[in-house]
């Protein structure tokens, strides 16, 4: 923001004077003081003595000394490690302008220049997307957006896993008892019908199990890890469910025709299926990767580690490498047979990745149980010599569980991302409903705000927490008009654009005489000021729960300004004019952030 900056500009000046350092202006943060008697806003000084090899007391008291009031700042006081500026009413009128003549608002610069690859998704063909796909599609779009804000070039990225045993066992179920049946002939949606058959196959299995365990007098609970691993094993090998699936598998690599054919058929009726999924969720990829194209990529790198040594070959012909020295442990990465394993492929897949786009950072969101293997493959990649595995990371999120436990997928216990969209919006309809105000719509106007408050609250609930933390989705707490949820702030903007259109024009900021902001007035525009230094900090840290609690903060400060003062009944008209100008800027900048999460602003609730 060019009126925030203005601070970041003295600070870099009074830096570069005192300590003869360059800084760039991005990288200066300002934060809130713990108390507001300590001003409007702080330099925190801790990152700086890190660089200067300073006490961040001593420098906080030298830059203050370099630091000269000026048309919008009254003070700067040095408080132990923070830097402390205390503003004028001319800079808050400022704040406002900018808001409100500035249509791309919170937009930067800071990666312009600079592409950056984000996959996401990753769901299998074998059944409906489930509430972890949803938590993984909502972090990874909600990135996207918020990236393509910071000025990056984004490649949204989409890699199906469409190959491989699990996906067989839904076809092979299918074809022993689906009787040709179709989403057509159904009436059920592709992805769900596939799912269906998947479920179906575990059943078999699980028929088959208890089979075997009374047959040979077995407990599986009974056994310790490694003896129930074993006795499982020895199931899943003689099972005869197992052999016709891996028969079929065999079958879909030698690429028999009869095979291929039903794989292709069963894997469009997913995709048909993702894609209403998908747009709901308003998700959407430049780019998808395909299992079943990438599964035999990586095999050339395999003979370049032998080549360099990084790799090497056991008696077996395996190929492995050992990655003990770096914590780690050995990790194949060739069978005997000389079939790929995940690792291969990845490796494989990375390295044409970066050969297409050429990015400056790559960004793999998927779960924590995967921190291992990134671990493991970004280590390869940088032993192999590729200089561009230092940019790539791993956002390992936290696990989505239901109340009752979690999710297993092949027992049919699931959530589905569909059936949740569906509850969602009918809960949205209920509390709308149950609402004292009543704003007179039409059935199709109830419906599509239904579905966009119910889709707000869904998101929200899974982006508004630290990625790295599980969450247990809970329906009934992400949906209400009060506490920290997507419903609240978009209540917030929706009250704010009713009571807008009451007061019909609003004259512009630079017309109107710069007030005595009050301290609610005064709190709300702070916040509203740094959402711009909040977007930037959500994409560094790819983290958008940051912008999540900026944005209920701002619906909080508004909601106490509202009703602690009248805005289009105020005393006078300037102070009507400035306070429906405070709240344009609020409901902006509302709008603003809930879009980069990826959630639909309603002018009506």
């Amino acid at each position: 923001m060019k009126v925030i900056n203005k601070i970041k500009i003295d600070i870099q000046g009074a830096i570069k004077k005192t300590f003869e350092y360059d800084i760039d202006v991005d990288k200066i943060e300002l934060v809130f003081p713990l108390e507001e008697k300590y001003g409007d806003y702080a330099f925190n000084c801790f990152a700086l003595a890190k660089e200067l090899s300073k006490n961040p007391h001593d420098i906080s008291a030298e830059l203050a000394k370099n630091l000269s009031n000026s048309d919008f700042v009254t003070e700067v006081k040095s408080a132990g490690p923070y830097l402390n500026f205390y503003i004028n009413d001319d800079f808050l009128k400022d704040i406002l302008l900018e808001i409100n003549t500035n249509k791309k608002f919170g937009n930067s610069d800071i990666g312009r220049g600079q592409k950056i690859l984000i996959e996401f998704s990753g769901p299998n063909t074998n059944k409906p997307q489930h509430i972890g796909h949803v938590r993984n599609d909502c972090l990874g779009q909600s990135l996207v957006n918020i990236h393509n804000a910071c000025g990056y070039k984004v490649i949204p990225t989409n890699i199906i896993n469409d190959r491989g045993i699990h996906i067989v066992k839904s076809m092979l179920a299918w074809q022993e008892f689906g009787k040709g049946e179709t989403p057509e002939s159904s009436g059920v949606k592709g992805d769900h019908l596939v799912g269906k058959y998947y479920v179906k196959f575990g059943q078999l299995l699980k028929e088959e199990e208890e089979k075997y365990k009374k047959e040979h007098k077995l407990d599986f609970d009974a056994l310790d890890n490694l003896a129930r691993r074993k006795a499982e094993d020895n199931f899943l090998s003689q099972s005869s469910w197992m052999q016709k699936a891996r028969d079929m598998l065999q079958k879909w690599e030698a690429n028999d025709a009869e095979v291929r054919k039903l794989w292709k058929m069963m894997n469009d009726w997913v995709y048909d299926g993702y894609k209403q999924t998908y747009a709901d969720l308003g998700v959407n990829f430049d780019h998808v990767d395909y299992e079943s194209d990438t599964y035999l990529l990586g095999k050339d790198l395999v003979e370049l580690g032998l080549n360099k040594k990084v790799f090497f070959k056991k008696n077996d012909g395996s190929v492995w490498i050992d990655l003990t020295k770096d914590g780690l442990d050995e990790k194949i990465v060739l069978r005997s047979d000389g079939t790929s394993v995940y690792m291969t492929q990845d490796i494989g897949t990375a390295e044409k990745r970066y050969k297409k786009f050429k990015f400056d950072k790559a960004v793999y969101v998927v779960a924590n149980e995967q921190e291992y293997h990134f671990k493991v493959l970004f280590l390869i990649l940088k032993k192999l010599g590729f200089e561009w595995a230092d940019d790539l990371h791993h956002l390992s999120y936290g696990m989505v569980s239901l109340p009752d436990g979690k999710i297993k997928s092949r027992e049919g216990k699931t959530a589905d991302a569909d059936s949740i969209i569906e509850e969602m919006t009918t809960k949205a309809s209920e509390i709308m409903s149950q609402a004292q105000k009543q704003v007179k719509k039409t059935k199709k106007e109830k419906q599509d705000i239904s579905k966009i408050v119910g889709l707000g609250a869904l998101k929200f609930f899974m982006l508004g927490t630290n990625p790295q933390k599980n969450i247990t989705y809970k329906a009934e707490e992400s949906i209400s008009f009060d506490g920290y949820t997507g419903t609240f702030i978009q209540y917030t903007h929706a009250r704010i654009s009713t009571m807008l259109n009451k007061g019909k024009k609003i004259k512009p900021v630079k017309k109107l005489d710069t007030p005595q902001f009050e301290l609610e007035e005064k709190r709300l525009l702070k916040s509203l000021a740094t959402l711009p230094d909040i977007i930037i900090n959500s994409a560094m840290t790819y983290n958008p729960a940051d912008l999540c609690h900026r944005l209920f903060e701002i619906a909080r400060l508004y909601n106490n300004f509202y009703q602690q003062h009248s805005v289009l009944n105020a005393d006078d008209d300037n102070t009507k004019q400035i306070r429906m100008n405070i709240s344009l800027a609020t409901k902006n900048t509302i709008r603003k952030g809930l879009e980069l999460l990826g959630i639909e602003s309603p002018e009506i609730m």
